[in-house]
């Protein structure tokens, strides 16, 4: 198992997250976020980001995070790549993005969010109950104190996205 398959099944196993459980949910959450593009293989894109660039994190709506995802992937490399992380409320900024975090204050529009995403190859990610079901690729969710997610492999194909199987494995649900 490599570093990353390691990291990812170590964050989701109860017996390794217990010292972690007083953490704060989206603290949590900004370490998961992190480390989903370690265990996908992006589509090829019609506009392909600067492969020197930035790995640019989108947060669309009223962010839950404060400053804990800003504070986690601080220093933080995905893909060879230093990661920014962007806030907005305007759709617009999907064309910028390779990674979308779609709050719960855009429940409204998931559907037009996740096609929107998926047309240009941006993997999406919500933690909202029901956004796996509705488009979202991966939804994290807490429950009994633990991590969790669901996974909307029908969405991800139909975007291009490739995902391991140590990640679908570790799915409370797959779509």
């Amino acid at each position: 198992m490599n570093l990353g398959a390691w990291s990812l099944w170590a964050l989701a196993m109860p017996s390794l997250i217990a010292p972690q459980v007083g953490q704060p949910e989206y603290e949590l959450k900004a370490r998961f976020l992190l480390q989903f593009p370690e265990f996908v293989a992006w589509p090829e894109r019609t506009t392909t980001p600067d492969p020197s660039g930035p790995f640019v994190i989108l947060v669309l709506g009223d962010s839950p995070f404060g400053d804990q995802l800003d504070r986690a992937a601080q220093g933080k490399k995905i893909r060879g790549r230093p990661v920014e992380v962007l806030y907005s409320r305007d759709p617009a900024a999907l064309e910028g993005c390779e990674m979308v975090f779609i709050c719960a204050s855009e429940r409204g529009r998931i559907p037009s969010l996740a096609a929107r995403a998926q047309s240009l190859g941006v993997l999406t990610i919500g933690d909202s109950e029901g956004y796996g079901e509705r488009g979202v690729m991966i939804n994290l969710l807490i429950e009994s104190d633990l991590p969790r997610f669901e996974i909307n492999r029908t969405a991800a194909d139909q975007a291009g996205f490739r995902l391991s199987s140590q990640l679908l494995g570790l799915a409370r649900k797959v779509y």
